[in-house]
């Protein structure tokens, strides 16, 4: 195998395709939809929160547990990966209670996917459902004050796509977790 880059599809396919290169991935991917219904049942959550008009522009919000009246809870800000042509907010639910047990509110935004979408289209989409939140956030309980972003790889390049594609005045959200 090469170990220099190369625009071989099949040296391509072999080094991103990562359900090849995962082959329990389909079990892993049943096990991430069990838990991530139980999580979404469990709640506090809202689901399925228009963040846009497009497709798939759609975020759920899991409110925090175990906060005290008139405590303000930090919001956690999840982009889901799948290399963006594959997955959806709901198979990742299953990450939200840990954070929520621990007094966070977690916000995690669908997006539409490869191909039928580019990539800068996605990034003006995680712009979007960043602006709707950043409005919107205080009705659950939670603070702009402690706004922090988590997304899985490649989704984890967006942060900063999308900090500069908004602009400077979005510095206080533009505050990730790595």
């Amino acid at each position: 195998m090469p170990i220099a880059p190369s625009f071989d599809p099949d040296w391509l396919n072999r080094e991103y395709n990562n359900r090849a290169l995962v082959p329990e991935h389909a079990a892993m991917f049943e096990r991430w939809a069990r838990l991530s219904a139980a999580a979404r049942q469990q709640g506090p959550a809202l689901v399925d929160l228009r963040y846009g008009h497009g497709p798939n522009e759609q975020l759920d919000i899991f409110a925090p547990q175990g906060r005290r009246a008139g405590e303000l809870a930090p919001v956690l800000f999840f982009v889901h990966g799948g290399y963006w042509r594959s997955l959806d907010k709901a198979d990742h639910s299953f990450l939200a209670p840990e954070f929520t047990r621990r007094g966070a509110c977690v916000v995690m935004p669908n997006y539409a996917l490869c191909p039928a979408v580019t990539i800068p289209d996605i990034v003006m989409q995680m712009v979007q459902a960043l602006a709707w939140t950043w409005r919107h956030i205080a009705t659950t309980g939670a603070t702009r004050a402690a706004f922090r972003w988590w997304a899985t790889r490649p989704a984890g390049t967006w942060p900063p796509c999308c900090c500069c594609a908004a602009g400077p005045r979005w510095g206080p959200i533009c505050r990730p977790i790595w």
